[in-house]
């Protein structure tokens, strides 16, 4: 999977959201706030990645075991699919 251009990243106040863009504006129900892991789970997914590639460099970078990422990571990519900022 993959991000799209549907949600762009922008820093406000110190905090790290994504706000939709274009036709997602009308769709705007809230916003989404990312915390460090959120927003490298961001940065990754500017290239095609798979939960379990995912998972393998949020367990090298934030030292969190690998049932606790993957769960993470899992519930990040549902909550970002709901607003289709990424590509299957």
């Amino acid at each position: 999977m993959k991000r799209n251009n549907d949600l762009q990243l922008v820093n406000i106040g110190g905090q790290d959201i994504l706000v939709p863009l274009g036709a997602k504006v009308a769709d705007l129900n809230g916003i989404i706030v990312l915390n460090n892991t959120g927003r490298y789970i961001w940065e990754l997914l500017a290239e095609n990645h798979s939960v379990d590639d995912l998972t393998v460099a949020i367990v090298d970078c934030f030292d969190v075991e690998t049932e606790r990422a993957r769960s993470d990571v899992q519930a990040f990519v549902a909550e970002i699919a709901k607003w289709e900022g990424i590509e299957a």
